[in-house]
């Protein structure tokens, strides 16, 4: 006598059980995935828009500056559209005096120094503007 062979239903509920735990930790790295990925983008726009008044600076030869707007969640090169950070970011702008929440940028490469401490729940991150060279840096902060 041949017996059909086959799989019992206790075997086919682990299988689903199994499916279902894969496919939420999936979904999980994937939505970790995403909001990382939010999140450098917003880091390089920032960062970006400091280095578009630099360039700006050396071009026309004339100082420019980029302005953060702390309230409104803002930075701005001059002549270019506001940059909005997250809502949930904690920012602080430490600058030369008389600057307010900004940098200035000159023609010969430099700027008036400082940083930008962004801070997010347990994660920072840290701007640096190099006085000398104007360079902007992003760094995280442990």
């Amino acid at each position: 006598m041949h017996r059909a062979r086959g799989f019992t239903l206790l075997e086919m509920l682990v299988v689903i059980v199994l499916i279902g735990v894969a496919a939420g930790l999936v979904g999980y790295g994937l939505q970790r995935g995403l909001h990382s990925a939010s999140e450098r983008k917003a880091l390089a726009q920032v960062v970006n828009t400091l280095r578009a008044a630099r360039v700006q600076a050396i071009v026309t030869g004339q100082p420019a500056r980029a302005r953060f707007d702390l309230q409104q969640h803002t930075v701005q090169a001059p002549g270019k559209p506001p940059v909005q950070w997250p809502k949930e970011w904690q920012v602080r702008v430490q600058t030369a005096e008389g600057l307010g929440a900004g940098f200035e940028f000159y023609p010969d490469g430099g700027a008036s120094g400082g940083n930008v401490l962004i801070t997010q729940g347990p994660r920072r991150w840290r701007v640096d503007v190099a006085w000398l060279t104007g360079a902007v840096r992003l760094r995280d902060l442990p």
